[in-house]
C-alpha cells in the first residue's frame, strides 16, 4: 500500500496538472500554460477567432480605453492569475511582440492597476474592440481584425 501511495504521489507530482499559473517563474511561462493555447506561440491568433497579439495589441495603449480593454478582456478579467502576474505578462506582451506599437510614453502596467481594472469586464466585448480600432485607425493605427 505504501509503495502504491509513494508512486500515485510522485506520479501527481509529475503531473502537469499540477503546474499551477500562480508557481510559473516568468511572464513567458505564463503565456505558455495561460494564453499560448488560443493566441499561439508568437501571438499570432487565430484568424476569425482569437485576435492577434503581436504586432497590434500596443496600438490599444494609445488610448485610455484601449488601454483598460487590454485589462478587461475576458481571458484577462476571468484569469486566475494574481494581479501582479497579468501586470507582468502583458508588460511583457507589450514589449517583447509590440514594442515598435506602444505610445511614446509607454507607461508599464501594476498591479494595482490590473486590480482596479478586471473585476469590470466589457459585456460587449466585439463591440468595444471594433469602436476602438476605429477611433485608432483614424489616428492611423491598425490594429489587427476579429472579423
Amino acid at each position: 500500500m505504501r509503495a502504491l501511495s509513494g508512486a500515485l504521489l510522485a506520479a501527481l507530482a509529475l503531473s502537469p496538472v499540477w503546474i499551477a499559473p500562480a508557481f510559473a517563474a516568468s511572464p513567458a511561462q505564463l503565456y505558455t500554460l495561460n494564453c499560448w493555447g488560443c493566441h499561439l506561440p508568437h501571438a499570432e491568433g487565430i484568424p476569425g477567432s482569437v485576435p492577434r497579439l503581436a504586432h497590434s495589441m500596443g496600438y490599444f495603449l494609445h488610448l485610455p480605453e484601449g488601454r483598460a480593454y487590454l485589462a478587461q478582456v475576458p481571458g484577462v478579467a476571468n484569469s486566475p492569475l494574481r494581479d501582479q502576474q497579468i501586470a507582468d505578462l502583458l508588460n511583457w506582451l507589450l514589449t517583447t511582440f509590440n514594442r515598435s506599437e506602444l505610445p511614446g510614453d509607454f507607461k508599464p502596467y501594476t498591479a494595482i492597476e490590473i486590480r482596479r481594472l478586471r473585476p469590470h469586464p466589457m459585456p460587449r466585448i466585439l463591440d468595444t474592440r471594433r469602436e476602438l480600432a476605429q477611433r485608432l485607425a483614424a489616428m492611423g493605427l491598425r490594429v489587427a481584425a476579429m472579423q
